[in-house]
């Protein structure tokens, strides 16, 4: 079992994105909208893949990764974000998210883009 979690401040992509990867019975996703209660969640649970916005309130997707691996965390982080592929998306990935995937509200071509990064989870267990 695939298991993933979520983190962005919009409720309606995370109910999206939630329904999108619980299709697949081979994965779990929890969701949650605050970047510091993720971070609790993470010291706490185990997960195979991270989903993280950029923009985000109180963190931004840079200092979220950067939280994430000065936790020791080295699970797999995935930025998901309408924000522009620019110096700050580069420095988030700097920080240490492996993959971009931009949300410019084409859910049919962003959401497989994100099942094949789940999908290449997997295949590395």
């Amino acid at each position: 079992m695939t298991r993933i979690l979520i983190v962005d401040d919009d409720t309606d992509i995370l109910g999206l994105l939630r329904l999108e990867f619980e299709d697949d019975p081979g994965c779990s996703a929890d969701t949650i909208n605050d970047a510091g209660k993720a971070l609790e969640l993470i010291r706490s649970h185990s997960y195979d893949l991270i989903i993280t916005d950029w923009r985000m309130p109180v963190m931004n997707g840079t200092e979220f990764v950067g939280a994430v691996r000065s936790q020791g965390c080295k699970t797999p982080i995935a930025l998901y974000s309408g924000k522009e592929c620019d110096q700050e998306i580069r420095d988030a990935l700097d920080a240490g998210a492996e993959w971009y995937v931009g949300r410019r509200g084409n859910p049919e071509q962003e959401f497989p883009e994100l099942k094949r990064i789940v999908q290449e989870i997997a295949s590395r267990t």
